[in-house]
């Protein structure tokens, strides 16, 4: 009996973290994926996360192209509106079991309503996370949509918990993203010195500065900060661009108003597999980036977290925050570069978000869950374990 499995994708960031997940999937033979393609994927300055999944493609893919690409908080309500309708006709065509959805984006809460509007079990990944911002809210409402959660960490659960998810819904699984960090065969440093033009046998530095959704309006004077800084301390940094959240063509064009500037080396978009190497031999990770907190302790790297966009999430021994400001910026990056101690420290950080085989476990519930009504109807009470006791249960 084999189970057809729905996952959505709309950044490179979420099919980056859930490319272990999709691989593992893709490879067993009583799970049928299927990818619904969405978002930003269709951006022109982010054609390259779409050829590298048409590349990959793990599973049947569906194209979604419902991205406007508009920059404003209207835009992305009306996108969320286009998602609905087109994910609606994607689950009535393919008849999934399970609608397997990652983290807070809007196409994946699209996907939470019209699965639990059409009775399909959702699995939910990362559910119960906290980062200060309109995404919270975006992932509480998925969670109340799920039917089955997947969290990153214990504290997560305990949210999800105090949120009135059942506990008998809830496994601990770990933060997917970090089975790629064990899987990776990370590109030798010679060959992302020539790819990315960086200068032989210097350190240099990443960085990701992504909207604040409650703060648009500057998000072109944090870049502008992030930039400054970035210069002062000298050293090549290699800048990707903004996510497509309302906001970010603005801090996409003061990105391109500095291109050409020595130090600085502009990337729309690495992809995986380079970007994880670029972290394994960057000598620090800066921005607002959700990496910047989930895989940097495991690979030891120190990471400048900057503003509010993360505000609330756990953090390993490897993060110093800083607030938008040039000058705290750049202690803040001396800091990490230059401390003995604080670098000395890094050789003993643990990732509080887990120990890089969530896919396994991810992978067993897919085959475990118990369909039906006793899942679907969370408003009745529970009379059986949602998990059965092997794979043949179902």
């Amino acid at each position: 009996m084999v189970r057809r499995i729905v996952s959505i994708t709309g950044t490179r960031a979420d099919y980056g973290l859930m490319e272990p997940v999709y691989r593992a999937i893709a490879r067993d033979t009583v799970l049928d994926l299927h990818l619904l393609v969405t978002g930003m994927h269709w951006l022109p300055e982010f054609a390259s996360s779409l050829a590298q999944l048409r590349e990959d493609r793990y599973g049947t893919l569906h194209e979604l192209p419902m991205s406007s690409g508009g920059d404003t908080g209207k835009a992305m309500a009306e996108a969320l509106a286009r998602e609905l309708h087109g994910i609606a006709e994607v689950l009535d065509r393919t008849k999934p079991d399970i609608v397997l959805l990652q983290g807070d984006r809007g196409e994946v809460l699209a996907g939470a309503i019209a699965a639990a509007h059409m009775n399909i079990a959702v699995v939910h990944m990362s559910g119960g996370d906290f980062s200060g911002s309109i995404d919270d809210s975006i992932r509480n409402a998925i969670s109340k949509f799920a039917h089955f959660h997947l969290t990153n960490c214990g504290a997560s659960t305990e949210r999800l918990i105090a949120m009135g998810e059942s506990p008998s819904r809830i496994l601990t699984a770990g933060e997917p993203g970090l089975d790629q960090l064990l899987e990776t065969e990370f590109l030798p440093l010679r060959q992302l010195e020539a790819e990315l033009d960086l200068p032989p046998s210097n350190p240099f530095l990443i960085a990701t500065l992504h909207p604040v959704t409650d703060e648009v309006e500057a998000g072109p004077a944090h870049m502008t900060a992030m930039l400054e800084a970035l210069e002062e301390v000298g050293l090549t940094a290699v800048v990707t661009y903004p996510n497509s959240d309302a906001g970010g063509q603005a801090m996409r064009d003061v990105l391109e108003g500095w291109r050409g500037r020595p130090f600085l080396r502009i990337v729309p978009n690495l992809g995986s597999r380079r970007y994880l190497s670029a972290l394994r031999h960057a000598a620090a990770v800066v921005g607002n980036s959700s990496s910047g907190l989930f895989d940097t302790p495991t690979l030891k790297v120190p990471a400048v977290n900057i503003g509010s966009r993360q505000t609330g999430r756990m953090r390993g021994c490897n993060v110093v925050d800083a607030a938008f400001d040039r000058g705290e910026i750049v202690s803040a990056i001396r800091y990490v570069l230059g401390n003995a101690d604080f670098r000395a420290s890094l050789r003993q950080c643990k990732n509080p978000f887990g120990d890089g085989h969530a896919a396994r476990r991810t992978l067993d519930v897919l085959k475990r869950l118990r369909l039906g009504p006793p899942l679907i109807a969370k408003w009745r009470q529970e009379t059986e374990p949602f998990l059965s006791e092997t794979v043949d249960g179902f």
